[in-house]
């Protein structure tokens, strides 16, 4: 019996001796594997066009086809659209990057600030392994060539262990720095285009003390810039007025969730204006949230309140605005009912 139990083992063991070896032996000649680079990439747009002052970000704009991810990605030249050096954007520069994601659901100034930081980048930048394009908020028009000049042209190399592909000639045509969006100024040239206002882009129900109605087009919104403040913390401001301009108190606006209307710190209401601690760019990154419109580019705010009408029936008003501002400073926000004051009195 013992002797039948060691021959058992000593099978058992060169059984799988040899499958070891046979395997070991078939693994040390099977081929690397290897990584495939698909010739048809392709970048989905040639001309980039973002606008100044701001950080803009190009994204979903490279097709990787059927290469082995990840990719590599790196701008080897960029030159004025002439041929002439461009070192605006070939040198590196302190700009602001978010080191932690920004959430929407920080308590203070601080909270955000510490998620962000100063590197030194070159003010145009592709991301290494997505092909995303980024242009930074500190590229300005006094001294990065806007439209209407033709911009600059740069070239790309893409690759992986499977291969490469140059992209050449690719263009960089931004547009001139805006405050604010909507913008009431003309991109080329600098200078107001129409109207010196933006208007609201919702009403319903907003009765004037005429008896009639206004619509989102007859409520004019200035964005002006407080340049007497110079407290170091930022701030925006919101003020309302009748056609007179005449202030209203933002009181009337009974229904108004000023604590969740912006992503603003100590707010501070008087007669005439509501202030909130606020960091800019506003929004502070293109992500939605409860401050933003649905592509997370815009704020996007309700200014809501409600009355007894002579019918005796409660009736709900609102009217919404969506802007964005990107320029640190102290910015004002002003209302203007520009057909009469609105009616805020319950019926008697």
């Amino acid at each position: 019996m013992r002797k039948n139990r060691f021959i058992k083992f000593f099978c058992i063991l060169g059984i799988g001796a040899y499958f070891f070896l046979n395997t070991s032996c078939v693994e040390k000649f099977l081929p690397d594997v290897q990584e495939a680079f698909d010739r048809e990439v392709n970048f989905t747009q040639q001309l980039y066009k973002p606008v100044l002052g701001r950080t803009t970000l190009f994204s979903n704009n490279f097709q990787s086809g059927n290469s082995t991810l990840p990719l590599t990605f790196e701008i080897t030249r960029i030159v004025k659209a002439d041929g002439s050096p461009a070192p605006e954007l070939t040198d590196v520069f302190p700009v602001t990057v978010w080191k932690s994601p920004y959430l929407g659901t920080e308590k203070t100034l601080e909270e955000i600030e510490a998620k962000r930081t100063l590197e030194y980048r070159p003010l145009f930048q592709i991301r290494k392994h997505s092909g995303e394009f980024v242009m930074y908020s500190n590229a300005m028009s006094a001294f990065v060539n806007c439209s209407p000049s033709k911009g600059y042209l740069f070239d790309v190399k893409v690759e992986n262990k499977g291969g490469y592909k140059y992209f050449n000639n690719l263009q960089l045509v931004p547009l001139r720095e805006s405050d604010f969006e909507p913008s009431i100024y003309d991109s080329e040239t600098g200078l107001i285009k129409d109207k010196d206002y933006i208007p609201a882009t919702a009403a319903r129900s907003i009765v004037l003390e005429s008896g009639s109605y206004t619509s989102s087009e007859k409520i004019q919104v200035y964005l002006r810039e407080n340049k007497e403040n110079t407290d170091k913390t930022k701030t925006l401001t919101f003020r309302f007025y009748n056609s007179d301009y005449t202030p209203i108190s933002p009181e009337k606006f009974n229904q108004t969730k000023w604590d969740e209307l912006i992503h603003g710190f100590n707010k501070e209401m008087g007669a005439d204006y509501v202030k909130y601690d606020v960091v800019y760019p506003m929004p502070l990154v293109q992500v939605p949230s409860k401050y933003t419109n649905s592509e997370g580019n815009l704020l996007k705010l309700r200014f809501a309140y409600d009355r007894i009408t002579a019918m005796g029936y409660r009736l709900d008003s609102y009217f919404e605005i969506e802007f964005g501002i990107y320029k640190e400073a102290h910015w004002e926000v002003i209302v203007v009912f520009a057909e009469g004051a609105p009616e805020f009195r319950d019926y008697e």
